[in-house]
């Protein structure tokens, strides 16, 4: 294949490859190719950039025209197989604006399954290289074991983004742990085995909530073995509408609590502060973390250069030893060597520190900066909500001022169960306000018992966060300081090493001297 054949072949793969990204359905899409190109239409090959773009284009067209056959199924959320809310009746404003006292609202239940169970393991066992096909070059699946059930699966990258996207998406008020970005499209093994730690880490993460194991998203991804299957059930998720209220959000006992009291407004507030403040603190270490491993490797560098000295010095000496007839300096000449050994033993020693600096310190700290992104984003949702609540509320006021002033109750859109004399109303401001505008005030209570649900998950979630964090933080770093205690007791022997040698050295000296004395008198 010719250069350019290959740079042609290329373009079209990446073309396909995009194309599947941006959700592209490859099985129907072959399919559909070959109805085009009935001999041969199953080879890229076959195919100039332009007729598949166009071919592209044509089975697009075809999939809109049966999607818009089909019902509409975007706002069920049947494919999370959860137990749904009852009915409940709608609690009076005043209790939600005026009162601390929990108000506990129904939503979906996370009902128990196989994840469930505090003996449930899953591990990412390897990882292996896929060959490429039509609509891919090849690419890395790892393979995930799930104990005690047995379930084996073999998951891309890409799978993973979903699974975390999607729970990002029906668990907006949990902190969902965070997935490093793929920065490359690398096979070698050094790259895949620390891509492969930070998947598990992830997964280890999820695995500590209840709420984010224990859903069908979480045990579909771990079980489903057949490839089409699975991608259908991503397909139905990613088509599923995200909770809008509180009545679609997901709880453990199918009950959430919509009213915060005055202090956890506060804690949610002063948290934020803390969460924003710390990008910064984070972002310091890990730039103090690289320039300690800078400065490590330059030190590595500079003891390897002197072992290099000395080892040149061991050299000409030996050069000279070997012509000289009488008078070698055979000690000095070991003691030069035997410099050379520790120096590279040495430097050796300093280049593990170098990993330990990466490993401990600068990856450490971008995996808590990418968690603490992951927390600011329920502040980030929670502030969006409670500026909508601002401008809602404004609205509303001035409508009900406006409704008020004109006095026609015919406008007023009154709550089907008030009982109260119209001239009443009419009187009676704060009164008229209370049932006015009937649907817009329950929607108005909707997006208020969002807020304070919100601001309870932001307490919940942060505590469970700082608990964890310490668990992590102080298991880290008793690691380090055991590794550190390694390295010291490394040292200790270099040099313990080193003193013997050069002791032994001098004798080696010392009995040439006298070697060299009694020839002479000889």
């Amino acid at each position: 294949m010719s250069q350019n054949q290959q740079s042609d072949k290329a373009q079209k793969e990446q073309f396909l490859q995009d194309q599947v990204e941006k959700g592209l359905d490859a099985d129907l899409c072959a399919q559909f190719l070959v109805t085009l190109k009935p001999e041969g239409g199953d080879d890229i090959d076959n195919w100039s950039l332009d007729e598949l773009k166009s071919a592209i284009e044509q089975f697009k067209e075809s999939q809109k025209q049966v999607e818009e056959q089909q019902p509409n199924n975007s706002e069920d959320q049947g494919n999370l197989q959860q137990a749904q809310p009852q009915e409940q009746p709608q609690q009076n404003q005043q209790i939600i604006q005026q009162n601390n006292v929990p108000v506990l609202v129904n939503c979906y239940q996370i009902l128990p399954n196989e994840l469930s169970g505090e003996n449930v393991s899953v591990k990412i066992l390897t990882y292996k290289k896929e060959k490429a096909g039509f609509f891919s070059s090849s690419y890395i699946v790892f393979q995930i074991e799930t104990q005690p059930h047995g379930w084996i699966v073999f998951r891309r990258y890409s799978d993973f983004e979903w699974l975390r996207d999607s729970l990002q998406k029906f668990y907006p008020a949990f902190v969902v742990p965070p997935i490093h970005k793929k920065r490359s499209r690398s096979f070698e093994d050094v790259y895949l085995n620390k891509r492969m730690i930070f998947l598990q880490r992830f997964l280890n993460s999820i695995f500590k909530s209840y709420e984010l194991k224990s859903n069908i998203i979480v045990k579909n991804f771990l079980s489903l073995t057949q490839n089409n299957e699975f991608k259908k059930f991503q397909e139905s998720i990613t088509k599923s509408a995200p909770p809008q209220t509180v009545q679609k959000m997901f709880s453990k006992e199918g009950q959430v609590n919509c009213v915060a009291p005055i202090e956890l407004y506060q804690y949610a507030n002063q948290t934020q502060d803390y969460f924003y403040e710390i990008d910064g603190v984070y972002k310091k270490i890990r730039v103090l973390s690289k320039s300690l491993k800078e400065i490590q490797l330059q030190n590595s560098l500079k003891i390897y250069c002197v072992g290099e000295i000395f080892a040149s010095l061991f050299q000409h000496l030996n050069k000279l030893n070997q012509i000289l007839p009488t008078g070698q300096a055979q000690g000095l000449a070991a003691t030069f060597l035997n410099l050379n050994n520790t120096m590279i033993t040495w430097g050796n020693i300093i280049g593990k520190q170098i990993e330990q600096t990466e490993e401990y310190l600068n990856s450490f700290f971008k995996y808590q900066q990418h968690y603490n992104s992951s927390i600011k984003q329920i502040y980030e949702t929670r502030s969006i909500i409670q500026q909508d609540l601002e401008r809602f509320k404004s609205k509303l006021h001035y409508k009900k001022e406006r409704l008020f002033q004109l006095g026609d109750i015919s406008k007023w859109d009154l709550s089907k169960d008030i009982k109260l004399n119209p001239q009443e109303l009419l009187q009676n401001k704060k009164l008229a306000f209370q049932y006015m505008c009937d649907q817009e005030t329950k929607q108005e209570m909707g997006i208020e018992m969002l807020v304070g649900y919100y601001t309870n998950q932001i307490f919940s979630q942060t505590q469970q966060f700082f608990k964890q964090q310490q668990q992590e933080l102080v298991g880290h770093f008793i690691k380090f300081c055991q590794v550190q205690a390694f390295n010291i007791t490394d040292h200790h022997q270099l040099w313990a090493d080193a003193i013997t040698n050069l002791q032994n050295n001098l004798l080696i000296q010392q009995r040439q001297t006298q070697q060299v004395v009694i020839e002479s008198i000889g």
